[in-house]
C-alpha cells in the first residue's frame, strides 16, 4: 500500500468514525428528547439559581458571631479572633457575586433550556450550594494549607464549569436555545473575562501552600484590580474604535 493509499484510508476511518460519533450524539439527544420533552423557558431555571445564590450567600455569615457576655480585653480579643471569618466571609461574597452575575449574563442570551443545560447548570448551582463549607474551612482553619487548597479548588471547579456552559450554550449548532445569535466577539470576549478570572484565582493557589496566611488577603487584592485592569482596558478599546 502506498503512502497516499494510506492517507485516503486513514482519512476514510476518521470520517466514519466522526459520522458515527454524530449519530450517537443524535441518538442520545433523540433519547433526551423523549425521556424530558423539548426545550422549555429560561425563566424558571433562572429563578431557581437565584434561590440558591441567595441561599449560599446567606449562609457565608453563620460563621459570624461574637458570644453574648463580654467585657473589656475578652470583648476585644473575640473581635480579633473573628477578622478571619470575616475576611473569609468578603472574599467569597465578592467571588460569589461575581459567579452570578456572571450567571446572569449567561442566561441573558438563553431564551430556552434543555436538558444538557439543565444538568450542567444544576451541577453547577450544586457547587455553588456548597461554598459555605470550604468559607468555613478557610475561616477557621486560615493557617492550614489543605484548608485553603479545599477553598480554592471549590471555587476554581465552580468558575469552569461556568466557562464550559457559556462555550456549550453559545456554539453556533446550540443556537435554538438563544434569544439571538452570539458574535464571535462577544462570545471570545466574555470567554475571556471568565477565564481571567479563573487564572487570576488559580495562579495565587499555590501561594497557599506556601504562605496560606496571606492567600485569602492576596485574593481579595487582585480580583478587585482584575477588574478594575478591565474596565479600562475595555474603556480604551472603545474609544480607540
Amino acid at each position: 500500500m502506498t503512502v497516499a493509499e494510506l492517507s485516503r484510508s486513514l482519512a476514510d476511518w476518521r470520517g466514519r468514525r466522526r459520522a458515527r460519533a454524530r449519530a450517537r450524539r443524535q441518538r442520545n439527544r433523540e433519547q433526551q428528547l423523549a425521556l424530558w420533552g423539548g426545550p422549555v423557558e429560561a425563566g424558571r431555571v433562572l429563578a431557581f439559581s437565584d434561590a440558591i445564590f441567595a441561599i449560599a450567600i446567606t449562609l457565608l455569615t453563620i460563621n459570624l458571631e461574637v458570644r453574648p457576655g463580654l467585657h473589656g480585653a475578652a470583648f476585644v480579643t473575640a473581635l480579633h479572633q473573628l477578622l478571619p471569618a470575616l475576611g473569609a466571609y468578603a472574599l467569597s461574597f465578592l467571588i460569589l457575586g461575581q459567579l452570578w452575575l456572571a450567571h446572569h449574563r449567561i442566561f441573558g442570551v438563553i431564551a430556552r433550556v434543555d436538558y444538557m443545560l439543565l444538568r450542567s447548570n444544576l451541577l453547577f448551582l450544586g457547587l455553588i450550594a456548597l461554598m459555605p463549607f470550604p468559607v468555613r474551612l478557610l475561616s477557621d482553619y486560615s493557617d492550614r494549607p489543605l484548608a485553603v487548597a479545599v477553598y480554592a479548588v471549590a471555587f476554581i471547579a465552580a468558575m469552569v464549569l461556568q466557562l464550559i456552559i457559556w462555550l456549550d450554550v453559545t456554539r453556533p449548532e446550540r443556537g435554538d436555545l438563544l434569544n439571538a445569535p452570539v458574535p464571535d466577539e462577544v462570545r471570545t470576549g466574555f470567554s475571556r473575562a471568565l477565564g481571567g478570572m479563573l487564572v487570576v484565582f488559580g495562579a495565587i493557589m499555590p501561594l497557599g501552600m506556601f504562605a496560606p496566611r496571606y492567600a485569602a488577603l492576596v485574593w481579595a487584592l487582585m480580583i478587585p484590580l482584575r477588574l478594575v485592569v478591565a474596565r479600562f482596558a475595555h474603556r480604551f478599546e472603545r474609544d480607540s474604535d
